[in-house]
């Protein structure tokens, strides 16, 4: 399980023996015992098996992902974390909710009330790490409502490389609301922020994939390859061809 894998559906793993690391969209997160953590629909993640360390690992569809009456839906740059540490008590009442998931998962019959429960399961699972560990889920207290439309409307036509003009106007802002929201959360502007999600869905692309370079600059609206290989080389700092082979290479353990 070497190579990058780009999931579907949400992972959720926690460390329960050894420690080692785990690569989320291309950086590597340490574990040791007590820590979780969490992949998303659309993230890049790679196993790295050395060192060795064991894990429950709970996965799931968006389909069954339960709303949060809190929080805004996940994106990249929502200021979530990744990964964080569980004290000894929550870790064991986790684990207590995760082997009744997998109780309940061993007798599934595929029954209304069976999938209610599993559904009930997973609610009360992700809640309890929501409430005990708060920065595992975006916190729209301290998220601007321009900065969450603006990336919510990133992530629906990250595809088609629009400018942040386009986005504004889209949205009704100007582009210096924008800015100033953008700043606000990452101290960036929202052309970096916007340049910033391009890039890493291209990096995504070629180091999973085996699609050929020239569709992949044809998917992102690139009538000339030459110009994707000048975005990627300014915002990723290599070719194309280059990052594909080295982010598609096998870790040195």
């Amino acid at each position: 399980m070497a190579g990058r894998q780009r999931l579907g559906f949400h992972l959720l793993m926690v460390c329960v023996s050894g420690h080692g690391t785990h690569d989320v969209d291309f950086e590597p997160v340490e574990l040791s015992v007590g820590t979780c953590l969490r992949v998303h629909p659309g993230q890049v993640h790679r196993f790295v098996s050395d060192p060795p360390f064991e894990a429950y690992m709970v996965v799931w569809p968006d389909s069954s992902h339960p709303p949060d009456p809190v929080a805004p839906v996940w994106y990249p740059g929502c200021n979530a974390a990744t990964s964080w540490h569980l004290d000894e008590e929550p870790l064991a009442k986790l684990l207590a909710t995760i082997d009744e998931l997998r109780y309940e998962q061993g007798r599934f019959d595929g029954s209304p009330r069976q999938t209610a429960l599993m559904q009930a399961l997973l609610a009360s699972l992700l809640f309890r790490l929501a409430i005990e560990i708060p920065e595992s889920v975006p916190d729209a207290g301290r998220l601007p409502q321009a900065y969450l439309d603006y990336r919510e409307r990133i992530e629906e036509r990250v595809y088609q490389r629009p400018t942040v003009l386009e986005l504004a106007r889209d949205l009704g802002y100007s582009s210096r609301t924008l800015d100033r929201a953008c700043r606000q959360v990452s101290g960036e502007t929202a052309k970096q922020v916007l340049d910033g999600r391009i890039s890493l869905e291209i990096r995504r692309v070629l180091t999973h994939t085996d699609r050929p370079i020239s569709r992949i600059a044809a998917d992102f609206e690139f009538h000339d390859p030459s110009n994707f290989s000048k975005f990627v080389k300014r915002h990723l700092g290599d070719l194309p061809g280059h990052i594909r082979q080295t982010g598609q290479a096998a870790p040195t353990d």
